[in-house]
């Protein structure tokens, strides 16, 4: 084997053997969304009017998540999507074992239709879709 074809290997096995190849899904890592839920306000970290179908005239809502099993602190990540367009990124951090959070979005009276929030971990990995509509 040559020095560069050794040196290539090397650099395979070291990226194939680094820490975040067993970093594991979300669940394997201990986190989880135990409560996750579309709503039209939030007060003192309790989501209030819960529902799956708004008025257009609804003007704000909120995406409001509990996380639990997070070791140390981290991101998890709303994304707010209307027919399949993303609208927003919003990066929330999550900075105990058990944490609420939430996002909000400003609805348009014109947006009509389908609409869902991924609630995914900050590299990606979805933790939880929530569906709602507004008519």
């Amino acid at each position: 084997m040559s020095l560069k074809s050794t040196a290539i290997f090397s650099i395979l096995l070291i990226l194939l053997l680094s820490p975040s190849s067993f970093a594991g899904t979300p669940e394997e890592r201990g986190l989880r969304v135990t409560e996750a839920v579309i709503c039209r306000d939030v007060v003192d970290r309790t989501p209030q009017e819960t529902g799956e179908v708004f008025p257009s005239s609804v003007g704000k809502l909120f995406a409001f998540t509990r996380i639990e099993g997070a070791t140390g602190e981290t991101n998890i990540k709303h994304l707010w999507f209307f027919n399949d367009r993303l609208m927003a990124e919003v990066s929330l951090p999550v900075r105990s074992a058990n944490w609420r959070t939430y996002s909000s979005k400003r609805i348009l009276p014109q947006w009509t239709g389908s609409w869902r929030v991924d609630i995914t971990t900050e590299d990606g990995l979805l933790l939880k879709s929530l569906h709602f509509r507004i008519e």
